[in-house]
């Protein structure tokens, strides 16, 4: 009995990581998410992830888009969560967009709860709720009429839930994030109303792992995100790490038609990663539209009492 749970869970692994792999072969997609190294930062999509690493957790990373391009994104985000013992998960997040003449700075907090439901399996819920501060400095813009537009500035809300199944080396994630639509890019002041739903951002993430044993302390960690947002294409991502002895970690990520990205991160007691994605877009019209992104991340083990999780989550992605 023991034998046949074992290889049906192995064949519900490579089902799910097939069935992302047919979606990844058959969607044409030219949508670009915001980071190269989500994988590693998952709350910023999915607050369900609140808590799922370890007792304390806190991420920065600093993204700089398209080099040498004037006015193009500039991205700083900063991450803190922790999990509590009643099985409750709190985060809080903070971006910095720059794009243009337009700044954008967004805060929220994260709140999940997650619910064993086997001896390895959990479900989280989780909700987001944020506040967003932009302004559209248009009246420092230079049009081909010579035209001026007054700048805007302003604040909207935002909201986001998720889902998320996770094992000790398998999960998979549901999300909709970004559920009121933004008026950060509009001209005018009548057309700041807020709709809603309208370009709301929708996940699909999952990933696994598996040990290399034959070839030593190796790891081989497949993922995939699968983004759609309503009015654009759908956007597909399917990486592919490797795992040295828990140290040092390398792989590369595709996104269909869109990029390519080269990935290295290295792994201090186990608790510090230091990581570098170098993305490479695949166009020809502008020369050096290439990404350069840095990591850190820290995760620390309070060693609680009665903690409500009965063991270390998540290997794939310590």
């Amino acid at each position: 009995m023991k034998l046949r749970l074992i290889k049906y869970y192995t064949l519900s692994r490579w089902f799910c990581l097939g069935l992302f792999f047919v979606l990844f072969i058959n969607t044409k997609a030219q949508q670009v998410p915001h980071y190269a190294q989500y994988m590693y930062n998952t709350q910023v999509l999915n607050p369900a992830f609140v808590g799922l690493r370890s007792d304390f957790n806190a991420t920065l990373l600093s993204r700089g888009q398209w080099i040498n391009v004037d006015g193009a994104p500039q991205t700083t985000t900063f991450t803190v969560n922790s999990r509590l013992n009643s099985g409750f998960g709190i985060g809080g997040i903070v971006i910095t967009d720059e794009i243009g003449l337009l700044t954008n700075t967004n805060t929220s907090l994260n709140v999940s709860y997650t619910i064993p439901t086997s001896q390895n399996g959990r479900l989280a819920l989780g909700l987001k709720g944020g506040l967003s501060f932009y302004n559209n400095d248009l009246a420092s813009g230079i049009t081909v009429d010579n035209e001026i537009y007054a700048s805007t500035s302003g604040e909207f809300f935002d909201l986001g839930f998720g889902l998320l199944y996770s094992t000790n080396d398998f999960y998979v994630g549901l999300s909709a994030m970004n559920l009121f639509e933004s008026p950060m890019f509009f001209l005018s002041e009548e057309l700041t109303t807020v709709r809603g739903l309208e370009r709301a951002n929708y996940f699909l993430t999952g990933g696994t792992v598996f040990e290399l044993s034959k070839f030593g302390d190796i790891k081989f960690l497949p993922s995939t995100m699968i983004k759609y947002t309503p009015t654009l294409p759908i956007s597909i991502d399917l990486n592919a790490n490797f795992r040295f002895n828990n140290i040092f970690e390398t792989g590369i990520s595709y996104r269909h038609q869109n990029s390519v990205s080269a990935m290295v991160s290295v792994i201090l007691y186990n608790r510090i990663r230091i990581g570098y994605a170098y993305e490479n877009y695949f166009t020809s019209a502008v020369q050096n539209l290439n990404t350069h992104e840095i990591l850190l991340r820290v995760d620390l083990k309070l060693n609680r009492k009665n903690k409500w999780l009965f063991l270390d989550c998540c290997s794939y992605n310590q």
